[in-house]
């Protein structure tokens, strides 16, 4: 192989962890959304919608939407806390790739 192959071959890999790293952002910000709303990622929404695209469409018509969105059984928990975490989800679920955290960012966000 070639020095240009090798430089092709390294830029699509970097390439690729990039995106990959971005689609494992998203699916942690679902899987920290499913615990905190006590929904399903899919399937219980209607007109081919998942749990990201509900609590969008919520909070679109109502910024205040999220103690609707929140799961009402998290009494233990202070409600400061469950917000920060929620927040931190919908950082994670952000449409574009590029606007989501790293997991590094993500876990110096919650600690």
């Amino acid at each position: 192989m070639d020095a240009k192959h090798d430089n092709q071959t390294q830029s699509k890999y970097a390439y690729t962890l990039k995106v990959n790293e971005k689609r494992n952002v998203y699916n942690f910000g679902v899987v920290i959304l499913e615990p905190i709303t006590s929904r399903k990622p899919v399937g219980e929404f209607g007109d081919g919608m998942d749990i990201v695209q509900c609590i969008r469409k919520m909070m679109d018509s109502n910024k205040e939407g999220v103690l609707e969105v929140l799961d009402p059984g998290l009494p233990s928990v202070p409600l400061h806390k469950v917000m920060h975490v929620f927040y931190v989800a919908m950082l994670c679920v952000e449409e574009q790739a590029v606007e989501r955290p790293t997991m590094r960012e993500v876990v110096l966000i919650l600690t």
